[in-house]
């Protein structure tokens, strides 16, 4: 959400901490001819408002939360309605329940009222918000995924590995989507897409990074006894030293289809 207004709201315009984040910064709320008022947002891990202060630090709204969204405590030390929840959630006060685009949650028992409109490609429960209600979020009602902090570190540990050298693993899981997303950071803009591989390859510009797209993986660690991927697909980042040499560094991380 943008921006919201009504017959006893003030018009509010909401600012986020990134570009693809739906996790909010700040509200400025403008009533008449009365001046603008700017307010910041302090989340917890995933995003959710917990407190709400003025530009000079004073407390004007907060709220403690359960795991999956329940409000345990709320207070408004001034006169001011705050209802985002959940990344892309909004609170209807009437019902508790919590607009998500495509869907309603309710935050009492963890869950979406409806299934999920795109089916089995979301999960194979219809009605699951995610598998953590800490670091995973869903703000479209769609398919749960990375917030905008984890994805930037999960980046951050791929390009740390690169130096190591050899064959390394990230651990954790992302979904298709997520992969495609980091494979561009990985390489940078201008890349180039070869196909025929069985997953595309993206080649980055100085030709010293590349990206493979989500690939089979089977077999199991003789070492740990333990699958090489625990999904059966993963995707590699690779870098060279030079243009044409030999990929020397790969790291690999599992997809979740």
């Amino acid at each position: 959400m943008i921006q919201e207004t009504g017959p006893n709201h003030p018009t509010s315009l909401y600012i986020y901490t990134d570009q693809n984040s739906y996790e909010p910064l700040a509200r400025i709320d403008k009533r008449g001819n009365d001046p603008e008022r700017v307010m910041y947002f302090h989340t917890d891990l995933n995003g959710c408002p917990e407190e709400l202060t003025d530009a000079n630090g004073e407390l004007l709204w907060e709220c403690s939360f359960q795991l999956w969204g329940k409000r345990i405590h709320e207070i408004e030390h001034e006169s001011v309605e705050q209802n985002l929840r959940y990344q892309g959630q909004y609170l209807d006060r009437e019902t508790g329940l919590h607009y998500n685009t495509f869907r309603y949650y309710d935050p009492d028992i963890g869950r979406f009222t409806q299934p999920d409109p795109i089916g089995l490609l979301g999960g194979f429960n219809l009605y699951q918000y995610a598998p953590n209600g800490l670091t995973w979020i869903d703000p479209w009602g769609l398919a749960c995924g990375l917030t905008a902090k984890q994805f930037k570190n999960k980046l951050k540990r791929i390009k740390n590995q690169i130096p190591a050298g050899g064959n390394k693993g990230i651990t954790g899981k992302v979904s298709t989507k997520e992969a495609k997303a980091l494979g561009e950071a990985f390489v940078g803009p201008n890349y180039k897409v070869v196909k025929g591989y069985g997953a595309d390859l993206l080649i980055s510009e100085d030709k010293l990074r590349q990206y493979r797209g989500p690939s089979p993986k089977k077999g199991i660690n003789k070492v740990t006894g333990e699958p090489w991927s625990k999904t059966g697909t993963q995707i590699n980042f690779q870098s060279r030293d030079i243009p044409e040499g030999t990929w020397n560094n790969n790291v690999h991380l599992d997809v979740e289809l």
